[in-house]
């Protein structure tokens, strides 16, 4: 245990002497670990998000006022034998109305034009599929000659657009995200590994004193690699008030803009702060750590 603390000790006077250099480490490992971060938890949170956004999506079939109420019934039957098919909701001419009506509530003008007019909303289905992505079986009873003279336009195209577009976002952030990690991770463990280097450097003649005496190779190369997990840790606990920070400030933003994305981001990060904590805590050390047995195996030579 003593040797440990000597370690230690020795670990963060390398720390300290090397001033700027361990600034510029830091520095880097923390956009590594905010960037790691950041990129795990809005893609967590976006694929949260297009779940939902699946789940509240329908496809909405119209028909002309031609249909009759039996030829409708007909072709909620075919579809409610699909396996892609969650639920099926009719809504007549009068419901449809009904609805538009309260919707409008606060518009009375509106209200009052269609009190001289026919009720010229047409009766629909309202259908949820399992995945949105899986609905050719659905297109081909809608086009189908037995119920397409019937159907005046249906919905299906509008929400895969929306759904591939979100998709396409995410692919994006996934692919922006591993390269500007994996950018960073390499900036880091160059930077760190220089920065051990020189420490070795500026120790040479202790070193070797140490060689003399009869130092054991763990007590002399020890102190390096302290020295590294002292910037993972350093670095974790910037990183993870960074964060913190971050989404407190931006999250009414996110809140506006993406609605219960995001409150999914904000909940997630302090449902799983513990987690993630820990999380950056060891690949803040990993990093450190290795670039520093990897300019301690290269330059300190013990034989």
């Amino acid at each position: 245990m003593s040797n440990f603390f000597r370690l230690l000790k020795s670990g963060l006077s390398n720390f300290r002497r090397n001033g700027w250099l361990s600034l510029a480490s830091i520095i880097i490992m923390v956009l590594t670990l905010i960037t790691m971060s950041l990129f795990v938890i809005v893609n967590l949170v976006l694929n949260t998000g297009i779940k939902t956004i699946q789940d509240k999506i329908d496809i909405s079939v119209y028909f002309n006022d031609t249909a009759k109420q039996n030829n409708i019934i007909d072709m909620q039957d075919s579809l409610a034998e699909l396996t892609e098919v969650k639920s099926i909701n009719y809504v007549s001419k009068a419901e449809a109305l009904e609805k538009y009506k309260k919707q409008n509530a606060s518009n009375p003008k509106l209200l009052e034009s269609l009190k001289d007019t026919d009720n010229p909303l047409p009766a629909s289905l309202e259908i949820k599929v399992t995945n949105p992505d899986q609905t050719d079986a659905l297109v081909k009873i809608f086009d189908s000659e037995e119920y397409k003279p019937y159907i005046r336009e249906y919905s299906l195209k509008e929400n895969k657009v929306i759904i591939d577009k979100l998709f396409k976002a995410t692919q994006f952030i996934k692919q922006a995200g591993f390269v500007a990690t994996a950018v960073f991770t390499v900036t880091a463990l160059v930077i760190i590994f220089n920065t051990i280097k020189m420490a070795i450097f500026a120790r040479k003649e202790e070193i070797d004193i140490m060689k003399l005496v009869g130092a054991t190779p763990s007590f002399i190369k020890g102190p390096f690699i302290i020295e590294g997990a002292i910037y993972g840790i350093i670095s974790t606990a910037i990183s993870v008030i960074v964060i913190a920070i971050f989404i407190y400030f931006l999250s009414p933003a996110l809140i506006n803009y993406f609605g219960g994305i995001g409150n999914s981001l904000t909940d997630f990060f302090l449902d799983n702060i513990v987690i993630l904590v820990f999380a950056q805590l060891f690949m803040g050390i990993l990093i450190g750590v290795l670039s520093s047995l990897l300019a301690v195996r290269k330059y300190v030579k013990i034989s």
